[in-house]
């Protein structure tokens, strides 16, 4: 049975304890895949092993991912495939397997659900486990599924053990590679206080800096600093990243779900739809409103699923993966043309459409250091977007239209009277 505690520190603020108090004692494994995309090729061909290894993008010419072999030479992620081979002149460069990946985290996800249902899936290659239910002590359960991965898959995993996603999360990022940290409840301060601010959540380059500039190098810093200085550095979420900086965090665990991996929107018509370009149009402006949702979340995707319902309900479904993860919906505007006629099997009237984004990545898929052609137009294609949902935010969407946003204004009785008129 869980059990309700309540520790108080000092310099805790009164919110900060009464959130405290009304958290309960649980256990979280934290699981996360070292070099993931790099490791899977070394796994599948002994003669990489041991070698520096980056995974390249076909398209973009960016580094997906680096062997910790290549590490040492400086490569990382995201980084241009020419300045790589700078760096380390014997980096062997394979183009990704993605089909592959997913399938190798499905498998690794398999041994986690040999203890528990109880598993979330934050991204292809890490996740959370609860696993305060299971029959095995937790850091057996760490262990075991450890090992499993290891001597069936060929790969290696971090791993880290807390009271909740926080602090389970630093645990297994701070050892990598092949780390493995248990912080026992209660001593989430010890843990956490030490290390530098960077650890914590919401903090980035450019707040780090701004909380070392003020003297709050490190997480103890964070916690015990007056609220007035806190909110004048970190506005808002000044509360927040306290309690993170006390190792409080009350975000529960979402059991993994096909609705949690993916992304989908539906649009039903208020009268039956015989347009192809209508339709089309309208498949467009869902991606646009997906591909946001799935920036705001730096996230990438790698399959789409187009459905059409009939007039008479009857369905029809089809799907397909990219070569590459994209978080861009410029990259699948002109799939979703032959999508549709793929699906659109009966030439009838259409009383809904539906899209759908799966295979969710967490991937760095762009790059901020563009020295190839390629890579320079679609860094600059990734930045308009995120300008395009930025203004799009703070105007509505009414602020900037695309050309299908124009054709849609005024519904599918006036577009077949504009389309009729066109000849």
């Amino acid at each position: 049975m869980k059990t309700r505690h309540l520790v108080f520190y000092g310099g805790m603020s009164a919110a900060v304890a009464s959130r405290q108090a009304d958290l309960q004692v649980q256990t979280i494994l934290h699981l996360d895949a070292d070099a993931f995309f790099a490791a899977v090729e070394q796994a599948g061909d002994p003669k990489l092993r041991g070698k520096p290894v980056a995974v390249g993008g076909e398209r973009r010419g960016i580094i997906a991912s680096a062997s910790y072999e290549a590490r040492r030479f400086g490569v990382y992620t995201p980084m241009p495939t020419t300045q790589a081979r700078l760096l380390c002149p014997e980096l062997i460069v394979v183009h990704g397997n993605y089909e592959r990946y997913e399938q190798f985290s499905e498998w690794m996800f398999g041994y986690c659900y040999d203890f528990t249902p109880d598993v979330e899936r934050t991204g292809i290659d890490e996740g959370y486990v609860d696993v305060s239910r299971c029959r095995l002590r937790p850091v057996e359960v760490a262990l075991a599924i450890r090992d499993a991965i290891l001597q069936k898959l060929k790969i290696s995993v971090s791993e880290g053990i807390g009271s909740n996603k926080l602090v389970s999360a630093i645990a297994s990022k701070s050892g990598k590679p092949r780390g493995f940290k248990a912080v026992e409840p209660g001593a989430e301060k010890e843990f956490l206080w030490p290390l530098p601010n960077k650890w914590l959540p919401g903090i980035g380059p450019k707040t780090g800096a701004r909380l070392d500039a003020a003297g709050l190098r490190e997480i103890h810093q964070i916690a015990t600093a007056p609220t007035g200085m806190l909110e004048l550095l970190l506005g808002s979420q000044a509360e927040r990243i306290r309690q993170y900086a006390y190792g409080i965090d009350d975000r529960g665990l979402v059991r993994a779900r096909e609705s949690q991996r993916s992304f989908s929107h539906q649009e039903t018509f208020g009268t039956n739809v015989m347009d192809e370009e209508y339709a089309e149009a309208t498949l467009r402006r869902m991606a646009d409103s997906l591909f946001a949702k799935v920036r705001g979340e730096r996230r990438a995707v790698r399959t789409l699923g187009v459905k059409v319902r009939y007039y008479d309900f009857t369905e029809d479904q089809v799907s397909e993966s990219l070569a590459e993860p994209t978080n861009l919906e410029t990259d699948v505007y002109g799939m979703l043309h032959s999508m549709l006629r793929r699906a659109w099997k009966r030439r009838v009237g259409l009383r809904l459409v539906s899209l759908k984004l799966s295979n969710v990545y967490d991937g760095p898929f762009q790059t901020e250091l563009p020295l190839e052609l390629t890579v320079d137009r679609q860094e600059a294609r990734a930045q308009l977007a995120f300008v395009i949902d930025r203004l799009r935010k703070e105007h509505g969407r009414a602020a900037i239209l695309r050309g299908h946003d124009l054709l849609l204004r005024g519904g599918p009785e006036e577009f077949g009277k504009s389309a009729y008129s066109r000849g």
